[in-house]
């Protein structure tokens, strides 16, 4: 008890920071029911309620005795109390322990109030701890939670009223920014919530005349009062930074899901294109998903994220060596160079032969992969989605997306102001590449067969180049879309510059395209119109009352999935030497006698 007790200076500064005078005036009753318990819960004495109404509010101490008493009447013609009568001396001796009357489950709403604003990622343990140190008052973990909760609730509204607002949060979407999709539906007699569709215009701009023609496919599953799945198709940049192209928010992850998403996909790119690109996709490749891209991209090429595959085959072996063999196949650029890797991997284990059926090389391996990938193999979207959950699986729906388009707003602005900075042809990763190419690319004898066609000859092998086909018998340059050491030989043999052979998807300008479109603000939801005639684009009327899905989060603390930091780290390619063929260096690093 002694650590509860007040020194004489902290209890003159106490009753200093809450005095009370007689006259003091209050905005409304409940403000002076508030303050009343503030001071309360900070002199540690306990209030107990005489008369609360519309014109009057009495308190007395609790303690029998205690002459503390205050009287506070409505001011006459105005909404305001002042306080009438004040016994503002205490006899009692207060609350001797830790728990007080007064610290309800709304006190401790209004004292985190401030502090979730700014970090709705606070826990409830922290909540107790904190109140217990700032106001020397127990709480309970419940109640830490529900106060939590409460204050959310009061700071960005309940999860069901994110439901309701969703058609008019389509329609201020659409409004705001002309072009853009946006879409909710709605299932059941009742209307409930089943699907929501949403891609920004600036986004789909960027896509389409823009980025290379790859998407990365992925979902991640939400923690929140009704669950859900965010599901995302997003395209890489110039410089390999994620672009979310699209974004939709689900009732639950299922193959009919999936199947809707990839057709509003569709419709988007085929609204938007003349001409369709021939896409590549990467994805984990479930069932569902394979199933919707087969119906809705038929000629697209379909591959695994490389993580995927290549955790799958570490957790099956559990083999270092076979592991290290592995990414060496993995990057093998030609048919030849993996099939020799597989040969070794089935020297240390036969096991590997019907792993190897069911994950085909055809859908991962940079030898046998169709689709353009330009070097980029792991799913960097997997990331972006994981952290969008944690970071907003406490927030209503609407103010999950909104996060979601603050953060895309944000790298907009950013990355545009980056982008016109730049000086060179390309962006600094490309140019980083192709000034690599270069340095090695004097390693080689350059033989001119005639106007376009070249022979780059080594101590090791010969490859042959065509500058107007861009190709080269090594396959890195068609494969990576940047002239490799070869090309780079070549084109500097006839006094061409190798930055102007480069994909234009590599280029300052393409980059600068990308985020040349702005995504523009929605105004406060208080100004939003939420009964209207309906909405264009599909989806739930404006005027239709959309209501939580029937899944609930089950009782007690969510399993977490811990993502492992490494797992997001995309392994380093595996350069090999063009003269002694060994690993971990290049040919212009070689030091190994010829």
């Amino acid at each position: 008890m002694a650590d509860l007790a007040l020194t004489v200076p902290d209890a003159a500064l106490a009753l200093s920071e809450h005095a009370l005078t007689i006259g003091q005036e209050f905005p409304n009753v409940e403000t002076c029911r508030r303050t009343l318990k503030d001071i309360a819960i900070a002199l540690h004495f306990d209030l107990r309620i005489v008369k609360s109404d519309r014109s009057r509010f009495i308190a007395k101490c609790s303690k029998e005795g205690c002459p503390w008493r205050v009287h506070v009447a409505k001011c006459p013609g105005v909404p305001t109390f002042s306080i009438r009568t004040l016994h503002g001396e205490h006899t009692c001796e207060g609350v001797q322990n830790l728990h007080h009357q007064q610290a309800s489950v709304g006190w401790v709403a209004r004292s985190v109030e401030a502090r979730i604003r700014d970090n709705p990622q606070y826990k409830p343990k922290e909540i107790l701890e904190d109140i217990r140190d700032q106001h020397g008052v127990a709480v309970s973990y419940m109640q830490a939670w529900r106060g939590k909760e409460r204050s959310m609730a009061a700071l960005h509204g309940t999860f069901e009223e994110g439901f309701r607002l969703l058609p008019a949060y389509c329609e201020q979407i659409r409004k705001t920014n002309p072009g853009s999709i946006a879409s909710v539906f709605a299932t059941g007699q009742e209307n409930c919530f089943q699907r929501l569709f949403i891609s920004y215009r600036a986004s789909i701009y960027g896509f389409v005349n823009a980025c290379r023609p790859l998407l990365e496919l992925d979902r991640a599953h939400l923690k929140g009062k009704y669950l859900g799945t965010i599901l995302c198709a997003a395209a890489v940049d110039a410089d390999d930074a994620l672009f979310p192209l699209a974004i939709a928010t689900v009732d639950e992850e299922t193959d009919e899901n999936w199947m809707w998403f990839m057709s509003e996909l569709r419709k988007l790119l085929g609204v938007n294109t003349d001409n369709m690109p021939r896409l590549t996709i990467l994805s984990e490749r479930h069932k569902g998903i394979v199933e919707a891209v087969e119906t809705h991209f038929p000629s697209a090429f379909h591959g695994f994220c490389l993580r995927y595959v290549s955790e799958n085959f570490r957790d099956t072996f559990k083999n270092t060596k076979l592991v290290n063999i592995f990414w060496n196949a993995v990057y093998a650029l030609t048919a030849v160079e993996f099939e020799s890797k597989i040969a070794e991997m089935v020297d240390i284990s036969q096991d590997i032969i019907p792993w190897f059926e069911h994950f085909s090389p055809r859908l991962w391996a940079v030898a046998y992969f169709e689709g353009m990938r330009y070097g980029h193999f792991m799913l960097g979207v997997t990331e972006l989605l994981y952290n969008w959950a944690l970071e907003c699986h406490e927030l209503p729906i609407v103010q999950m997306m909104e996060h979601i388009r603050y953060q895309l707003t944000s790298w907009f602005s950013n990355r545009r102001d980056i982008g016109m900075s730049w000086t060179s042809i390309l962006v600094p990763s490309a140019e980083k590449r192709i000034l690599e190419a270069i340095a090695d690319a004097h390693c080689y004898q350059v033989l001119r067969a005639n106007e376009v066609e070249f022979e780059i000859v080594s101590t090791e092998r010969t490859n042959i180049v065509d500058i107007r086909s861009r190709v080269c018998s090594c396959r890195r340059w068609q494969l990576y879309g940047l002239p490799c050491a070869h090309a780079a030989a070549a084109l500097i043999s006839c006094g061409q510059n190798a930055h102007l052979f480069a994909e234009p998807c590599f280029t300052v300008a393409s980059y600068r395209e990308t985020y040349s479109e702005m995504i523009n603000p929605i105004p406060d939801k208080s100004l939003w119109r939420e009964l209207g005639e309906g909405t264009e684009g599909g989806g739930a009327k404006v005027d239709i009352t959309i209501r939580p899905p029937k899944t609930r989060r089950p009782p007690g603390r969510p399993k977490k999935k811990v993502l492992r930091v490494e797992n997001f780290k995309r392994p380093k390619r595996v350069v090999q030497c063009g003269r002694c063929h060994l690993l971990g260096h290049s040919q212009k690093k070689c030091t190994k006698p010829i």
